[in-house]
C-alpha cells in the first residue's frame, strides 16, 4: 500500500480519537436543596436594603456555590441559589456526605414597587418580608446642626497636631536659653 495512504489514515483516525474524547469542563450549576431562608432588612442611607441567610444541604463535598440568579414578577422575588461540581472530581468514602452551608445573598430591591410585603422564592422555599417606607429626615433653617470644634489643627500638611489643653508644670521643662553670639 501507499506509505502516503497509511500516515493519512493513522493522522484522520488519531483525530478522531481526540475528538471524541469528554471535555475537560464543568457541568452546568444546578440548584441546591435549601433547608431555610431569613430575611434581614436594614437600612442604608435611609432607603432599604434586603440580605437572605440561607442555610441548605450541597449535593457532595466537592460541590461550590457559584453566582445566584435573581428575578422578579410583581410582588414575589426569585433567588435561585445554585452549585456547581468540577468534572471528573473524585471523592473520598468518608468525604461523600452531603455537606450543610450558609451563604448571605443581597436582595436586588432597585424596580420594586416600593413599601409593602414581598414573597421570597428561594429554590421553591418561600418566605415573606415587608420593606419598610424610606426613612428621610426634614431639615428646616431654624434647625441648624451642631457644630463642633475640632481639636486636631493642621500645622503642616503632613503631621496633624492635637491640642491638649493646659500643660501641667513638671512635665516639660524650660529651655535653657541660648548662648550669645560670637563675633
Amino acid at each position: 500500500m501507499n506509505v502516503g495512504f497509511m500516515r493519512n489514515i493513522l493522522f484522520i483516525s488519531s483525530l478522531l480519537a481526540v475528538s471524541c474524547q469528554v471535555k475537560p469542563y464543568a457541568p452546568p450549576p444546578v440548584p441546591v436543596v435549601v433547608e431555610s431562608a431569613e430575611v434581614e432588612i436594614r437600612f442604608f442611607a435611609g432607603r432599604p436594603d434586603a440580605i437572605v441567610t440561607v442555610k441548605g444541604i450541597l449535593s457532595s463535598s466537592a460541590a461550590m456555590l457559584v453566582d445566584p440568579k435573581q428575578s422578579r414578577e410583581g410582588n414575589t422575588l426569585f433567588i435561585e441559589v445554585l452549585e456547581q461540581t468540577p468534572r471528573g472530581a473524585t471523592l473520598l468514602p468518608d468525604l461523600a456526605a452531603s455537606p450543610p452551608f450558609q451563604t448571605r445573598i443581597p436582595i436586588e430591591l432597585l424596580g420594586t414597587e416600593g413599601p409593602g410585603t414581598y414573597t421570597l422564592n428561594t429554590n421553591g422555599l418561600l418566605t415573606t418580608f415587608e420593606i419598610p417606607a424610606i426613612q428621610a429626615t426634614i431639615t428646616t433653617d431654624e434647625e441648624t446642626p451642631t457644630e463642633y470644634e475640632s481639636r486636631i489643627k493642621l500645622v503642616d500638611e503632613f503631621i496633624p497636631i492635637e491640642e491638649a489643653g493646659i500643660i501641667p508644670s513638671g512635665f516639660i521643662e524650660p529651655a535653657a536659653p541660648l548662648p550669645p553670639p560670637k563675633d
